[in-house]
């Protein structure tokens, strides 16, 4: 009789993993429960994923130029003709020789794309001027900029006199050439320009030496029409007697920064606003669901000692609950992220104390009704301590409230967080929706009308917030009938 008995009590004991099982099945019978853990899915898994989703990371700069569309806007007729991404790198194996090499110079031409030009010492002075040229196709309407660098080396050895000067051109399919980069005269035993010499479109002086304005945008000059156009290189060397000159040029790189790019184009700074939308998902989750175990614990805490022990330890955290309650959320937390810091944890710690009040009240009503119960008393009658009756027999009635507050705090959390980072009050260093929104604002995307900025981060939003609100709701259902019988 006593083995029997046993088992039966062992089988009125489900284990919690089947408990949890039967509320996940019981969420899944109910449409909206469904939609909305179809839709929380997908974030989760965006949000593990995020790496193979994007493929680029959000602080990742000048992937295209600023302000670029997304490339899918090229299927309209008005944004057909708008420049992509064009890069240009020409190693020894891609120039192309536009003049004879005189006999005193050796060529060499490495693997790694460096060309090494020496001359041999001479008993008289010489000058030798070698071109390079390189043609590619630009096929789209005026780019704002181009940019690019040369990496050189140039070392002489021997009397003094001898010197190296290093010239890049732009020649348009007209014949038109500009002068991109001068290296001046490079004098006695010169050694290798670390970083390589770079250009840059958006360079005042390189803007004036061509003639343009400073507030022009001279890749629309240069690049004015489709065809073919050259990079031209133009290397002079001047040798004295008994002198040795080695002049290395390693592979030119040349880009132009394309006007449409990726699936929501760039922000102000060339970063891919796509990327910032997939690394959002991970801050918001993150946010929203440890501020809700962290409130929801300490609100637990509080209402379960309140509501159990009662008289002036009550009184106490009544008043101090109240207190909290009713102070002013935003104005703190903007006060607090202004004079302490910004910081992502600092901010979820901050929304996890200032959101466990309404909590508390609510589980310390509830305890102080089941305080009076007959299973209390009889749990009191026999010894039991308070630990004991209040995990053995008051926390496991506390468990649908729990749950229910759980998932539906996420969303408060995850508004909260993205209204103070669009205050420009969140951890500045984490890619965020509301950061994303703050930088729209502060660029000026708001007044351009670039949609596709604004309104995807607003999307998700609402489509996470939505998920944990269908999932809540169904939750209430689940565990209150009464409430779906109302409905």
């Amino acid at each position: 009789m006593m083995q029997k008995t046993k088992v039966k009590n062992s089988a009125k004991k489900p284990s919690r993993v089947k408990a949890a099982v039967e509320v996940l099945k019981l969420i899944m019978k109910h449409k909206k429960g469904l939609f909305g853990l179809t839709i929380l899915i997908v974030f989760v898994l965006i949000a593990i994923f995020a790496d193979v989703i994007s493929p680029h990371s959000p602080d990742e700069l000048g992937l295209a130029d600023r302000f670029a569309v997304p490339i899918w806007f090229k299927n309209f007729p008005q944004y057909k003709d708008l420049p992509e991404n064009l890069a240009v790198h020409v190693g020894a194996a891609e120039w192309n020789f536009k003049n004879t090499i005189p006999s005193q110079i050796q060529v060499k031409k490495e693997s790694s794309g460096w060309i090494i030009f020496k001359v041999k010492p001479e008993e008289a002075v010489s000058k030798t001027v070698v071109q390079l040229e390189y043609d590619f196709e630009y096929p789209y309407s005026p780019p704002r900029r181009f940019e690019g660098n040369i990496p050189y080396k140039v070392t002489i050895n021997g009397e003094p006199g001898s010197y190296a000067k290093i010239l890049f051109y732009i020649v348009t399919p007209e014949g038109k050439s500009y002068l991109i980069y001068d290296s001046r005269s490079i004098a006695y035993n010169k050694t290798m320009i670390d970083p390589p010499a770079r250009f840059d479109a958006r360079d005042i002086a390189l803007k004036l030496r061509l003639g343009f304005a400073d507030y022009e945008d001279i890749g629309e000059k240069i690049f004015s029409e489709k065809g073919t156009y050259k990079l031209k290189l133009e290397i002079i060397i001047v040798s004295v007697p008994r002198s040795t000159i080695t002049v290395a040029i390693g592979p030119l790189y040349f880009r132009i920064p394309g006007l449409a790019y990726g699936l929501l184009g760039t922000d102000n700074l060339g970063a891919d606003l796509f990327a910032n939308l997939i690394y959002g998902t991970r801050v918001s989750l993150l946010v929203g669901i440890l501020a809700s175990v962290i409130s929801v614990s300490i609100g637990l805490v509080v209402g379960i000692v309140a509501g159990y022990k009662g008289g002036i330890v009550d009184q106490i955290l009544t008043f101090f609950t109240d207190t909290l309650l009713f102070m002013p959320v935003i104005p703190l937390l903007i006060a607090v992220s202004v004079y302490v810091g910004k910081n992502l944890y600092l901010t979820i710690s901050l929304i996890a104390l200032l959101s466990w009040m309404g909590f508390a009240r609510n589980c310390r009503a509830f305890v102080m009704s089941l305080r009076e119960r007959l299973f209390v008393e009889a749990a009191k009658a026999v010894g039991a301590s308070d630990t004991y009756i209040i995990f053995r027999h008051i926390l496991p009635q506390l468990t649908p409230l729990i749950y229910i507050t759980l998932v539906l705090n996420v969303p408060g959390a995850i508004l909260l967080e993205a209204a103070l980072s669009f205050l420009n009050l969140g951890d500045p260093s984490v890619p965020s929706w509301g950061r994303m929104l703050y930088n729209a604002r502060y660029s000026g995307a708001f007044f351009k009308l670039m949609w596709w900025w604004i309104i995807p981060p607003g999307i998700m939003i609402t489509l996470l917030a939505m998920s944990f609100i269908l999932i809540g709701q169904t939750l209430d259902e689940v565990f209150n009938p009464k409430l779906k019988a109302r409905r």
